[in-house]
């Protein structure tokens, strides 16, 4: 009868406790590790809208064969414009072909104290570009300004109040080649 009631004892108080105390630890733990990767993965998502529009706007300016003007307008909107052109070349008007926001509340931001980016394309503001806005991909792939000259630009990104969503894109004019970074905190990566 005795072995009978000592497999039939169960948990003491205190092992429940223990076992208690540790689920509680590893919750704490876990929501602020939990919340920051939001953050940076809701940062990456709006960075990733910003990259496909101006990957889009290159692509259709080669497959189309006609330019596409990128306009970035504050807080977080991407717009892509085709010029239409008649059968003499000539420039008739303009067709919206991509209008998007970017996601995870980021916007186009650059935070305080925050250097350029290793390519060196940008400029004081959030949104960098080497020329006379607007820009536009060309038909051969080419990032130009108004004045058809070749432009390097680059694009940073933030949730306002959190520098660790702060992204930056750099554009290559010359051959449209994008590169993306993450603000370590200290430096671009």
């Amino acid at each position: 009868m005795r072995a009978f009631h000592r497999s039939e004892r169960g948990f003491s108080l205190i092992e429940m406790l223990v076992i208690v105390g540790i689920i509680g630890v590893l919750v704490a733990v876990a929501i602020p590790v939990t919340t920051d990767q939001i953050r940076r993965a809701k940062a990456d998502s709006g960075s990733e809208v910003a990259i496909r529009a101006i990957a889009n706007a290159r692509a259709r300016a080669i497959a189309e064969r006609r330019n596409i003007e990128i306009t970035l307008t504050a807080p977080n909107r991407v717009q892509l414009t085709r010029q239409d052109v008649n059968a003499a070349g000539v420039t008739t008007g303009t067709t919206i072909v991509g209008d998007s926001n970017l996601e995870g509340g980021q916007e186009f931001r650059r935070f305080a104290g925050q250097g350029d980016t290793p390519d060196l394309f940008g400029g004081s503001g959030a949104i960098n570009y080497g020329g006379i806005p607007p820009v536009m991909f060309t038909t051969d792939g080419t990032l130009v300004d108004s004045a058809g000259d070749v432009v390097n630009a680059t694009i940073f990104l933030g949730v306002a109040n959190q520098p660790s969503t702060a992204r930056a894109v750099t554009i290559l004019g010359v051959s449209g080649l994008m590169r993306t970074y993450k603000w370590s905190g200290l430096q671009w990566q």
